[in-house]
């Protein structure tokens, strides 16, 4: 028998996929875990996702199903779930963790699966108009622009899995890009197949426009010969990028653009430290990595742990 002293034994940081699918399977494999997550968003922004495409599995789910499938799984083999957010971690001779409620853990193992934030745009408007026509969910907001215009920010994956959502219910699609789309190939196959999915090439958002009733529209301008431009629409949904939620850990994990640098078997520069999924340098930004990823830090701990 286990000495029940320590009742965290791997400590996972963040609920998104790849999270949930270490926290499940280091319990699987017997350890005890605790799992850190502040925004209640679990499965992070697969969440937000209408349906899930990637998995070689039969029929169809959401996002949301497949997060709180994992959370369940992971309850029913013991994770205890703190709805807290993590503020420092300690990397001395014993590993510790401090929580939002400055509750001390000291964990064996840390599993570091944070995530990233949406980017901001950054431009006037953005603060005032958040939750009053802006929005970063389509999933959520959509249902709110039905048989109205709108626009996407953005060209990469997100930006176009949300504009595909968008366009089966709004009136038109109009999505301000600064770059050529970045998505995967099967995004943009699908993207360019919609017929009520306009673009604007070489082109950020320099303002939203708004009222007291909300946005009213987004002032553009072209990248490369500066001609501003204004287009009227009720809703406007950035995805620009993203940030890594790193503050909590010492410099010295980190690489360039604030993500985890890791080694082999997923570890940072300290063996007991290991980092997954969105927040880590390197990673490939699909469903099947952050579960597999979850996997593998899970059964990583789990031999140092043995030996």
């Amino acid at each position: 028998m286990r000495p029940l002293k320590n009742l965290t034994e791997v400590a996972v940081i963040g609920g998104g996929l790849a999270g949930l699918s270490a926290a499940h399977h280091a319990a699987r494999l017997g350890r005890l875990v605790t799992l850190f997550e502040t925004t209640g968003m679990y499965g992070g922004q697969i969440a937000t996702v209408d349906h899930v495409d990637g998995l070689a599995v039969p029929g169809k789910f959401s996002g949301q199903d497949l997060a709180i499938n994992l959370l369940e799984q992971a309850r029913k083999l013991g994770v205890r779930i703190f709805d807290r957010s993590v503020t420092r971690i300690d990397p001395g001779a014993r590993l510790m963790l401090i929580d939002s409620e400055n509750e001390m853990h000291k964990p064996a193992a840390i599993i570091v699966a944070s995530g990233a934030t949406l980017r901001r745009l950054g431009v006037p408007g953005e603060e005032e108009f958040t939750g009053r026509g802006m929005s970063r969910c389509a999933t959520c907001d959509g249902g709110f622009f039905r048989n109205q215009d709108v626009i996407v920010v953005g060209g990469g994956d997100a930006a176009v899995t949300e504009a595909l959502v968008l366009a089966k219910t709004s009136r038109k699609v109009i999505m301000v890009c600064r770059s050529p789309l970045r998505a995967k190939r099967d995004y943009s196959d699908k993207i360019a197949a919609r017929e009520n999915v306009d673009f604007i090439w070489d082109t950020e958002v320099s303002a939203v426009l708004g009222d007291s009733s909300g946005v009213t529209g987004a002032r553009l301008r072209n990248i490369r010969n500066g001609e501003v431009s204004e287009v009227q629409v009720p809703g406007l949904f950035p995805f620009v990028g993203s940030v890594p939620n790193t503050d909590f850990l010492p410099p010295s994990f980190l690489a360039d653009g604030g993500y985890i640098r890791t080694g082999a078997n997923l570890a940072t520069t300290d063996a007991r430290i290991l980092a997954i999924g969105a927040v880590r340098a390197g990673y490939g930004g699909n469903i099947i990595e952050a579960m597999s990823e979850g996997l593998s830090a899970a059964e990583s701990v789990t031999r140092m742990l043995i030996h």
